[in-house]
């Protein structure tokens, strides 16, 4: 079987590396406080929140919020989370005296832990949050131990109802040890949500990045050991070429990692990788196509090529006269905007870098007439 793991639910022998960060969200929820953790698309943020869930030691409820389009979806998400967690702790009288009071009716079978659940059709979206608020309370004084709600793509919350994030800053702040971890991909618009003084969770979080690439060292030892693990080979100096590939992006290395395998019977060869990262490049090239057609924005391959074959200063007139762009005013307004996509990343004074290694190659191809 290939080892190597693709939005899947998290795994453990997978999971490379991120420690730092991982020791800054837990002693954050230990000390007490609230977390917003921010890392860019496909970054491994939502298996390291699994891991967290799984491994922290707290009870934890997970949700995303991308896959939620209704405040009776939200709650009945938790609420199913919450019977799990209360089952499991055998904690039926509670779970029988509490879930029988809802707005809602629950159908369980206490025997083989199954529970379903449908709102009563007067119940307002309003009452029902406030509802929930009082059922973390209770569940938490009943565990006798900190709770920690898991709202990952937070920023998609406008979906389940235009008020949540209003909602939630009024319940955190009167909760004495219900803990919230939220998580996002646009850094930009969690970044005014969290920490800028018109944000509407403003100074309510403290903040974890998953930011930098995975190590060079971790990773190469990572794939060396899942191919020997499956009776195949891949050499150190192969495997430091996926490595280079990749940067160590957290997505792409599973999928490099996975791609090649499956590719091979028994000892990686260097056509392989090149083979491989090639056929990566030409997968993601319609979705790139689509997402570079949805921008619109003037000068935006323009500006994509030139971030990804430039490191330097970007805005001399003469890298400006180069690729066609009329000033720098122009080229800020473009990369302005995809630094919100989080598709570029600002380095430093006029220098920027595309954050998905595999968006970079596209751009040098696709782009390079």
């Amino acid at each position: 079987m290939n080892p190597f793991k693709i939005g899947r639910a998290y795994s453990a022998e997978s999971f490379v590396d991120r420690m730092e960060e991982y020791s800054a969200l837990l002693e954050g929820l230990r000390s007490g406080n609230n977390v917003v953790v921010i890392a860019p698309r496909r970054f491994g943020k939502t298996w390291f929140l699994q891991k967290f869930a799984v491994e922290s030691g707290f009870s934890c409820l997970y949700v995303d919020m991308f896959g939620v389009y209704s405040v009776k979806g939200f709650v009945s998400a938790l609420v199913r989370q919450i019977f799990e967690i209360l089952r499991r702790k055998d904690l039926t009288a509670f779970v029988l005296s509490w879930f029988r009071s809802l707005p809602l009716k629950v159908e369980f079978n206490l025997n083989v832990g199954v529970a379903s659940f449908s709102f009563s059709k007067d119940v307002d979206d309003e009452a029902l949050l406030n509802w929930l608020y009082e059922l973390l309370n209770k569940v938490q004084r009943e565990l006798d131990e900190r709770l920690v709600v898991i709202l990952d793509e937070f920023q998609a919350y406008k979906n389940i109802h235009k008020n949540l994030a209003e909602s939630l800053r009024s319940y955190i702040q009167s909760a004495e040890n219900v803990g919230f971890v939220f998580s996002g991909s646009f850094k930009h618009m969690l970044e005014q949500m969290f920490f800028e003084s018109s944000g509407v969770l403003y100074h309510s979080c403290l903040r974890v990045d998953l930011n930098s690439l995975l190590p060079e060292n971790d990773c190469v030892e990572y794939l060396v050991r899942q191919f020997v693990g499956t009776g195949k080979v891949i050499s150190p100096d192969l495997a430091k070429e996926v490595y280079t590939k990749t940067k160590g992006h957290p997505y792409y290395l599973q999928l490099f990692g996975y791609e090649l395998w499956s590719r091979t019977d028994g000892k990686v060869k260097f056509e392989d990788v090149e083979d491989a990262f090639n056929d990566i490049v030409e997968k993601e090239s319609y979705n790139y196509d689509i997402l570079v057609e949805t921008l619109g924005y003037k000068y935006v391959k323009n500006a994509l090529k030139l971030v990804a074959e430039q490191t330097g200063y970007l805005f001399s007139v003469d890298t400006l006269e180069g690729y066609d762009i009329p000033n720098s005013s122009a080229l800020s307004k473009v990369l302005r905007k995809l630094s919100e996509y989080g598709i570029v990343e600002k380095l430093g004074r006029g220098k920027y870098e595309i954050v998905d290694p595999i968006f970079e190659q596209y751009a040098r191809k696709r782009f390079s007439n």
